[in-house]
């Protein structure tokens, strides 16, 4: 018995050293690409003299155990020695496993390490712009939802109960049309408010879930709309930019495709999965040309721009060709549809708001007028 006390001890420790390490990661993410930045310009710099290890100590050393990144320093440095130089393994756990799973290939094959650091840097800040326009989305989404139905559940709940306090004395056969309205309205809402909040919620959660792992027949219908839409770009963005960092290394053009599509395949969601899988399917085929990516993941506009360039310039340049135009274009257009799709939402949130309260003072006014003819008629 006492010698499981120490093993407890043990595991509790390793508990949260966990918890710890998975804590800083979440708040370095942010700043990855700037890092990135900086160890490649590092690398290019020093030409060897230094290893990643002596700059992961000297991060260390700088920020110290009170931050999250001298936190992280510390122990990627025992980590990068643990594993034997490879910094994806080193970094995993911490990093994302897609951009670990990059730089572990590119090590492998030995490719230009700072030029990957480098793709990874403009890859991870356009993924990030691409997010943010997604989630403050899906975000307006949820508020203009919740203060809609905030409002819905203040009449039940309160505003027609008062209503029928103050105005007791007026029969209800002199009710009008719009305070009837008003007061069927609660009665339904008093009955069906339970139900209605879980519906509400679970049709919110069904489609937060749908994003990344419906993938059944009705989904092609849905890339094409509102926040499907906005999801699709959002990954068209990111493999994208991810799939430039490999193709340029050394090897054969198919093997670099193959290798990149299993690596972003690796720990990737369901829908996401399936697209990475039908391209390799395609490349299994005999497929070399940009039909490998005519899956639905892009949308017809740049894939047949993706067409053209490869079929002019090879794939390699052509890659290129359209990560530079996603960087332009295809994340700008990414940017107004959330601006539109936001505003929407809010505008619907506020017009709802804005026609209870006008049908409150509606039926504020119908029930005064109906009480002094009550009163005026003794």
């Amino acid at each position: 018995m006492a010698e499981l006390v120490p093993q407890a001890v043990s595991w509790h420790r390793r508990f949260h050293a966990g918890l710890g390490l998975r804590w800083d990661a979440w708040r370095f993410l942010p700043h990855r690409a700037d890092y990135y930045e900086y160890l490649a310009d590092l690398i290019d710099g020093l030409q060897g003299r230094r290893t990643l290890r002596d700059l992961f100590e000297d991060d260390a050393r700088r920020y110290g155990p009170g931050s999250s990144r001298g936190r992280l320093s510390q122990y990627w440095a025992a980590a990068y020695q643990d594993v034997g130089g490879d910094l994806g393994a080193a970094w995993q756990g911490t990093l994302p496993t897609s951009e670990c799973l990059l730089l572990a290939c590119v090590q492998q094959e030995g490719g230009d390490l700072a030029a990957a650091l480098r793709d990874l840097a403009r890859a991870a800040r356009l993924a990030a712009e691409a997010r943010f326009a997604l989630v403050s989305t899906a975000a307006a989404g949820v508020v203009a939802a919740a203060v809609a139905l905030a409002m819905l559940c203040a009449i039940p709940l309160f505003t027609a109960p008062r209503l029928q306090q103050v105005f007791q004395a007026l029969p209800a056969e002199d009710y009008g049309r719009q305070t009837r309205a008003l007061f069927a309205l609660a009665a339904a809402a008093r009955h069906w408010l339970v139900p209605w909040l879980v519906m509400v919620a679970g049709l919110g959660g069904l489609t937060l879930w749908s994003l990344p792992h419906y993938t059944g027949a009705a989904r092609a219908w849905l890339d094409r709309r509102l926040i499907w839409r906005l999801h699709r770009d959002f990954h068209a963005i990111r493999f994208l930019s991810l799939l430039a960092v490999l193709v340029r290394q050394h090897g054969a053009a198919d093997t670099r495709l193959r290798r990149a599509l299993t690596v972003q395949g690796r720990g990737a969601p369901a829908w996401l999965a399936m697209h990475l899988e039908r391209m390799l399917m395609r490349i299994d085929g005999g497929a070399t040309d940009a039909q490998i990516f005519d899956t639905g993941l892009l949308d017809p506009e740049t894939w047949w721009f993706m067409a053209d360039m490869m079929g002019a310039l090879g794939m390699e340049a052509g890659l290129e060709r359209v990560r530079l135009r996603v960087e332009t274009r295809l994340l700008a257009r990414v940017r107004l549809q959330a601006a539109v799709l936001r505003w929407a939402l809010l505008i619907g949130s506020v017009a709802t708001a804005l026609g209870i309260t006008l049908w409150h003072y509606a039926v504020i006014d119908e029930l005064r007028l109906a009480l002094t003819n009550f009163y005026a008629s003794r």
